[in-house]
């Protein structure tokens, strides 16, 4: 999950992804999976990533426990929030009001801790029955004894506005409770959660020999400001110079620019899911139809990238691209996750002045472009707007 030479790949995984995720093995470097996904559904989750993990170039997959959502009153309680509160031994989990820190007790913290570990351990053995099934699907003959489980334990945590926040102090010890349950049998990875990116600069000074994983909470990098996205780097800086690896939960591709200054990789939804609030939403959908665009980094209204691809093909992508309007859905996820991978490759050997430069030169060709052979003002307004990120993202990296 950690790499300090090449930043790592992951997607998050939901069961609408199998697809996405079969085909492109070899492409990313793991998968991050929800705890409400792994436990609600349970046999078909479990039995994907294990024949996943089964295969020679399998890729390795961690369960992330989705632990603030019980940092709140969760109305209406779903069945993945009742299952989730079931691996950790705890119905209380699901209370009627807004839960406090003194609610989490030692006691509590060490139960909790104790049935995650467990559950993580034994997540291996737990769900041979759809193996066979999933085997067939990939085309090949798995043995299942080969089958590995997570590749770490992800503490539970919280959410956190600073380092004096009483949720911090819990989250610690949940973090502590957690490797004394694992005993050495499988390596435990804390979460750095927080309400904004000061708040997580702030946690990432507290002292830590440990790699972490960090997630600002509503964090879309699209539309942060240019102080909120100095904050952010900064706190990867301050854990990079401790020598503490860092991997973002969530992001998109300024996470990617961010490997230059010490961010060990970020995981990604398929499609969406660059960025994510801790506060549970009474409800969610599959991800838009939406086309990436490689040249501005970010995803577009596949209409809007076809108008684009009409003007001039390379305002699309660098390299040769079929007209956006003839992706069907599942080729508009695969095209997705390819992009970013490339966008990976494209800057994991650059420094900071090296992926200043490379951005800036993208912005100018892709604005010289856009006013070549005088296009029509809504398309121009269109692709003004797409890239109206890039200036605060160079502002960003050069304030660093």
């Amino acid at each position: 999950m950690f790499s300090v030479d090449t930043p790592r790949h992951f997607l998050g995984y939901s069961a609408s992804d199998q697809r996405t995720v079969r085909e492109l093995v070899g492409l990313y470097d793991g998968i991050l999976v929800p705890a409400t996904v792994a436990t609600f559904q349970r046999e078909g989750t479990a039995g994907f990533v294990l024949t996943l993990s089964a295969k020679d170039d399998g890729p390795p997959y961690v369960i992330d426990p989705r632990f603030p959502l019980f940092q709140q009153h969760l109305y209406p309680t779903k069945a993945s929030h009742e299952a989730l509160a079931d691996i950790f031994n705890d119905p209380e989990l699901l209370t009627e009001r807004d839960p406090v820190p003194a609610d989490f007790n030692s006691d509590r913290i060490n139960q909790i801790a104790s049935a995650w570990v467990k559950f993580n351990l034994g997540y291996r053995t737990q769900q041979s029955a759809k193996f066979e099934k999933y085997a067939k699907r990939l085309g090949d003959k798995l043995d299942e004894s080969n089958s590995q489980g997570p590749q770490r334990v992800i503490a539970p945590y919280f959410c956190v506005n600073s380092s004096d926040d009483l949720w911090w102090e819990k989250s610690v010890e949940f973090y502590h409770s957690t490797k004394l349950a694992a005993d050495g049998e499988i390596r435990v990875t804390r979460v750095l959660a927080a309400t904004n990116p000061k708040a997580l600069l702030d946690i990432a000074g507290e002292p830590d020999s440990d790699d972490v994983c960090i997630w600002v909470s509503g964090l879309e990098e699209l539309n942060a400001s240019c102080e909120e996205l100095i904050d952010y780097a900064k706190a990867i800086v301050h854990l990079s110079k401790a020598d503490r690896s860092s991997f973002a939960l969530y992001g998109g591709f300024f996470a990617v620019a961010l490997s230059a200054i010490g961010l060990g990789g970020c995981s990604h939804g398929i499609g969406y899911g660059e960025h994510r609030r801790w506060l549970e939403l009474p409800r969610s959908g599959p991800p838009p139809t939406r086309y990436y665009l490689p040249t501005v980094h970010r995803y577009a209204r596949q209409e809007e990238a076809q108008q684009l691809w009409l003007h001039d093909k390379k305002l699309v992508s660098p390299h040769s691209a079929p007209p956006p309007i003839s992706l069907d859905y599942h080729e508009l996820m695969l095209h997705s996750v390819r992009a970013r991978a490339q966008e990976i490759d494209d800057y994991k050997s650059l420094d900071l002045a090296d992926t200043i430069v490379k951005l800036e030169s993208e912005m100018h060709e892709f604005e010289g472009r856009l006013q070549a052979g005088t296009p029509n003002r809504l398309l121009y307004r269109t692709g003004q707007r797409l890239q109206r990120h890039t200036p605060v993202w160079l502002e960003a990296l050069k304030s660093i």
